[in-house]
């Protein structure tokens, strides 16, 4: 079997050179590893045909990103691979773009019975935003709708009227190009997030954390862009119990419902009402300081290296491909 490393890098530090750097180390343990950095889609689709044909399709494709040029959201990744009808880490294009969507993610999830903070989605073609969101209850939380790794989220992101909701929605249109997504933000005094991994296989393994703000010292209970970048996250093990077992099945019912494959990342916010489901990250970095790895070491006992192999292993008997 021989792997194909497709090199996305950005800024963001699970997609650093350093991050890419580990995969490929990792990935050489067992397997001989191709690795390929290109913007372009048909020098893509070249390497990768060559490849094929001088190995006899024994290709496996290990992808961690969305477009093969970040900052101008073209080459998109997942539908590329699927058109070559190539074996690959992760989900299906189809199931990229509903994660991708978050309007569209929680439109799913309510018709599936699965609980989601009332929303509405805003963009600049409308006259009165206002009126829109006005079935929401204020305090909102104002964020990106096409926008993963908190980008477009910051401290001023949860509004209280419609001066700050009016602010934060432009802010969205001009710097991100895109409508906005607007929608109740969970809060009170007890008040609690969750993020929870999913590593899909014979047997399906999660890795449940809570995000822990009081060690943070966060104003506002949100991950800001800034605090991600920064790597200031804080989290702390979800003991087992009621709660536990709730926000596994909530992560759980989530992933099917939109079709993910091989791993996934869920996160929530609860409080006296209730869990709610906030999205899912189809796609979560893999740098050795993200939530999925850095949990899988906590509570699973994987290592950086054995992760990212199981990972590969599950892929590759989900589709039943053949190694020899």
């Amino acid at each position: 079997m021989e792997i194909v490393l497709i090199k996305a890098f950005t800024d963001k530090p699970w997609r650093s050179h350093d991050t890419y750097q580990m995969i490929e180390k990792s990935l050489k343990d067992k397997w001989r590893v191709h690795s390929i950095n290109t913007k372009d889609p048909i020098t893509l689709f070249s390497f990768i045909r060559r490849l094929q044909w001088e190995h006899r399709k024994k290709l496996f494709v290990f992808n961690i990103a969305e477009y093969l040029d970040e900052k101008t959201k073209t080459g998109f990744i997942p539908a590329l691979l699927d058109e070559m009808d190539i074996p690959h880490l992760g989900s299906s294009a189809q199931s990229v773009e509903i994660g991708l969507d978050k309007a569209v993610t929680k439109g799913m999830l309510t018709r599936n019975g699965v609980p989601t903070p009332p929303y509405v989605v805003l963009d600049n073609r409308n006259t009165d935003n206002n009126s829109i969101a006005r079935k929401l209850e204020f305090p909102l939380i104002v964020k990106p709708i096409r926008e993963g790794g908190h980008i477009g989220i910051q401290e001023d992101s949860i509004v209280y009227d419609d001066v700050g909701l009016n602010k934060i929605a432009h802010r969205i249109f001009e710097l991100h190009n895109q409508p906005a997504l607007v929608e109740e933000f969970i809060t009170g005094e007890r008040v609690r997030e969750f993020s929870v991994g999913i590593i899909d296989g014979e047997i399906r393994l999660f890795t449940p954390i809570e995000i822990d703000f009081e060690a943070m010292g966060m104003e506002q209970d949100i991950l800001s862009y800034s605090a991600a970048q920064k790597d200031l996250e804080k989290t702390k093990l979800v003991q087992k119990g009621k709660i536990r077992d709730e926000i596994i099945n909530l992560a759980e019912r989530t992933f099917d419902i939109v079709g993910a494959s091989d791993y996934s990342r869920v996160d929530l916010r609860m409080n006296d009402s209730g869990c709610y489901v906030l999205e899912i990250n189809i796609m979560p970095g893999l740098g050795p300081h993200s939530f999925l790895p850095q949990a899988a070491k906590d509570i699973l006992g994987l290592d950086y290296s054995s992760l990212i192999l199981k990972m590969v292993d599950n892929s590759i008997l989900r589709q039943k491909i053949q190694t020899r």
